[in-house]
């Protein structure tokens, strides 16, 4: 609700989703935030809604887009495309159209077609794009973020690294308490970041992190794990379970699929692979005489890993990519 946006932010991106903004099913959306008067800046679907939203026309569009192509951006008085080239390259994703423009907006860049690809509402501070900006393949895409978020907003640059460091040691201290914390140790970048992270904020002695070697890894690389975190000062439990791997299953729908080592579907490997992990944490816990209600399930999981499953945890919306 707009009633609980009011006064909190300072700018606001409407994300891309694969879904129409027009269907039955679409995600429910207050209409009172886009009159708040905080800048917002659509992306993709968020570019339709926002022109639907507003009184315009969204169809489908005679054929899908999934391409990175030239725009022509209207840089010489549209803020959002200030210090740009008039021609740049975009990537586009899209099986739906904005077909009219709502009052109050102007077409303000267009694909070779001739088709709009972003609308502005100048004095709304309500800008909207098909392309997306956030990745590579849109080349200033970045720098239309800064123009959004700096020049429109009138925000300030002052989220660093630094400042995130401390930010996260304080959540964790503030979650965990005097409890203990369990963490998954692959050895990748994002459980690694978090077991460091875990043990800087509440201390050693209440982070007990295992490493699951399943039998996936490259030669030796557990041995190599175990030694990397060890020169950081995390002892790991080294649960040597590789042979248990092989031979699981799980229940997928009602149906038993394995075991893994003879199982070809992916998404059933990741599945089967995930309630394995979920029995060996179990052992884990009581190997190391840990109490199961006295401690947090510490993980590296990223925002982005939550979207790919599906998870609700980041979107009632999101469509499931792959399992994580």
């Amino acid at each position: 609700p707009a009633s609980e946006l009011k006064g909190k932010y300072g700018a606001i991106i409407l994300s891309g989703g694969p879904g129409s903004c027009y269907a039955s099913d679409a995600p429910a959306f207050d209409p009172e935030v886009l009159d708040l008067g905080i800048p917002i800046l659509g992306v993709c679907y968020g570019y339709q809604l926002l022109n639907f939203i507003k009184g315009g026309k969204v169809e489908a569009a005679e054929k899908r887009e999934d391409l990175q192509e030239p725009i022509t951006v209207q840089s010489s008085d549209c803020r959002l495309f200030r210090g740009m080239t008039e021609t740049q390259r975009a990537l586009l994703t899209h099986g739906d159209a904005i077909t009219q423009i709502a009052a109050g907006f102007r077409a303000v860049s267009w694909n070779t077609a001739g088709k709009v690809v972003a609308i502005a509402n100048d004095e709304a501070n309500l800008y909207g794009v098909q392309f997306h900006p956030e990745v590579d393949l849109t080349e200033r895409g970045m720098d239309m973020f800064n123009n959004f978020l700096f020049r429109i907003a009138g925000l300030s640059p002052t989220f660093t690294p630094k400042s995130r460091h401390q930010a996260a040691l304080d959540e964790i201290r503030g979650i965990v308490g005097d409890k203990e914390v369990l963490v998954l140790v692959s050895g990748g970048v994002d459980s690694s970041v978090c077991a460091a992270l875990c043990k800087e904020a509440v201390g050693e002695k209440r982070v007990h992190a295992v490493h699951v070697d399943h039998g996936f890894m490259r030669h030796r690389e557990s041995e190599l794990v175990e030694q990397a975190l060890g020169a950081h000062g995390i002892k790991l439990h080294m649960a040597r379970v590789s042979k248990e791997f092989e031979e699981a299953y799980t229940s997928v729908k009602g149906k038993q699929v394995g075991p893994l080592g003879k199982t070809a579907s992916p998404e059933e490997k990741r599945m089967i692979i995930g309630d394995t992990f979920m029995r060996i944490t179990d052992k884990a816990l009581a190997d190391l005489k840990i109490n199961p209600d006295n401690v947090f399930l510490a993980q590296g999981t990223l925002r982005p890993d939550l979207i790919e499953s599906g998870s609700h945890l980041a979107s009632a919306k999101a469509d499931v990519i792959k399992t994580h």
